[in-house]
């Protein structure tokens, strides 16, 4: 990965990170549940950002489910669980089980962040 920019807003526990500069006129935000949303292309074939509320909280929990990706079409949802399953989206999420839509979000480190 070239560069990355992560931000950490410690009053509201939001962790904001983008993978890549983005026009908001293609873009498109997907929220895999009510504390993570996914920032991509139109097309869902690049992941430019991650958005996580209540980080902290979904640190301390073994699992979180992606309920927001129930409603999806199925070739919509393949491609948003290809983005998921590989880097940079997986230096943060970790999918437990694709059929259930059941993940762990994680907190890299910074070497492994830079091996992304």
């Amino acid at each position: 990965m070239a560069s990355f920019e992560i931000i950490y807003e410690e009053d509201e526990d939001v962790l904001e990170v983008t993978f890549a500069a983005f026009d908001e006129h293609f873009a498109r935000a997907i929220a895999l549940n009510d504390n993570i949303v996914l920032h991509t292309d139109i097309s869902l074939t690049a992941a430019w950002g991650l958005t996580l509320y209540r980080y902290n909280q979904l640190l301390q929990v073994s699992e979180t489910h992606l309920d927001g990706l129930r409603p999806l079409d199925g070739l919509t949802l393949q491609r948003v669980l290809t983005l998921l399953a590989k880097p940079p989206i997986s230096g943060f999420l970790q999918m437990l089980d694709l059929g259930d839509l059941r993940a762990l979000v994680k907190a890299p480190t910074v070497s492994q962040l830079i091996s992304i």
